[in-house]
């Protein structure tokens, strides 16, 4: 269980405040089978804006009946303020779990549900780094 677990001292994030917070609500099944991200379906044109050096906060909400194992690629991030170092954290249904990671690898990188028949039909965005 996550709760019971800690990151090594020398693999630790900071303990401070995030430099940006993006809340990513988990919602479906919607109409034709489509699982979304704050009410929408994939569209890699539509991030979560980020800058090299911040530390960054996801925040998954999860609002429907079903577990989402939700992946983020590029990174491992810390569950909660003083937890375990994963690239993947299962978000109970109707629960909320915060994850935080520092932006050190720029890119496009995909954050989805590792449920591959609930990413394949929308539950997926991508984490940006802007200028």
């Amino acid at each position: 269980m996550p709760a019971s677990l800690r990151a090594a001292e020398r693999v630790a994030l900071p303990v401070k405040q995030p430099d940006v917070v993006h809340e990513l609500v988990l919602e479906g099944p919607g109409d034709r089978y489509t699982w979304t991200i704050n009410g929408k379906v994939y569209d890699p044109n539509d991030g979560l804006p980020i800058r090299e050096g911040q530390q960054v906060r996801l925040r998954f909400d999860n609002r429907s009946r079903m577990f989402h194992p939700m992946h983020l690629h590029g990174h491992t991030f810390q569950v909660r303020a003083d937890g375990p170092r994963k690239d993947t954290v299962l978000v109970l249904p109707g629960r909320s779990t915060e994850v935080d990671f520092k932006a050190d690898n720029p890119g496009q990188w995909l954050t989805h549900c590792h449920n591959i028949y609930h990413g394949e039909v929308g539950m997926m965005s991508v984490v940006s780094y802007v200028e």
